[in-house]
């Protein structure tokens, strides 16, 4: 029953990941109930993460032209910020990634809900210096080797703010960030003894499977399907976490 749990819910965030971001909000919180939270999930679901952000990458990259000069030193930056931040989760007590995990969750919602709108804020405002560019993927890939959920969102909009590109060019740079973040996130958590080889792979094959579909499908009338349940199943999670809390303490 755990398998077939992890495949769908591989398979779901997959499908929301590709098309409005925050994935990681649906596997991280899943792979917890199994392997309660802290590094070992975490780093469990780097292996999710990784498979799912390289099939979107690859998908979108047979439609976009991939323009890596542009978002280089962000992506360099982030890559080494999760190395840093997958380093420092293990130093937390495992109870306080239940609370964080409570508290960022309708955080993230809130900017998945309304990346549009920010989206088009980031847009119109002036480039910013390399400096910021830089720091801003360490800070975004430190989060995400940290934590993760709602990371590829973070460095969407990162690129779009700092880099000055259409909105498929950072789409695409956002997902080969993602999917270096992940990696480089999971050989750390792996080094460490934090991943599960076999919860990851099949959460993996749900994420895939989904990934490939969301990124094909992805258009309005599919974000407007997804947004309701990426909302229901947030919700569903915080419950259960919640629950948990009460439950343990």
């Amino acid at each position: 029953m755990s398998d077939l749990f992890l495949v769908f819910a591989g398979f779901v965030a997959g499908v929301i990941d590709s098309i409005a971001g925050g994935g990681g909000l649906i596997t991280l919180p899943s792979l917890s109930t199994l392997l309660e939270p802290g590094p070992h999930a975490i780093g469990t679901n780097k292996i999710v993460g990784t498979a799912g952000a390289l099939m979107a990458f690859l998908v979108y990259l047979r439609k976009h032209p991939l323009h890596l000069k542009k978002g280089l030193s962000f992506i360099v930056a982030v890559g080494v910020g999760s190395v840093l931040g997958s380093l420092c989760s293990p130093l937390v007590p495992r109870l306080y990634f239940r609370y964080f995990l409570i508290a960022a969750c309708p955080l993230i919602l809130f900017v998945l809900w309304n990346k549009q709108g920010l989206m088009k804020e980031v847009r119109d405002q002036a480039r910013a210096s390399f400096g910021a560019l830089v720091s801003t993927g360490v800070a975004v890939g430190f989060y995400d080797g940290f934590f993760g959920p709602g990371g590829g969102t973070f460095m969407l909009i990162g690129l779009l703010a700092g880099a000055r590109m259409s909105l498929f060019e950072a789409l695409l740079l956002s997902k080969l960030a993602n999917t270096l973040s992940a990696a480089v996130s999971l050989a750390s958590y792996g080094i460490q003894g934090f991943v599960h080889t076999r919860f990851g792979l099949i959460m993996a094959i749900g994420m895939t499977a989904g990934s490939f579909m969301g990124a094909r499908l992805a258009s309005k009338k599919a974000e407007q399907v997804v947004r309701p349940v990426l909302v229901f199943v947030v919700l569903l999670l915080m419950a259960v976490q919640i629950r948990e809390v009460f439950t343990t303490s």
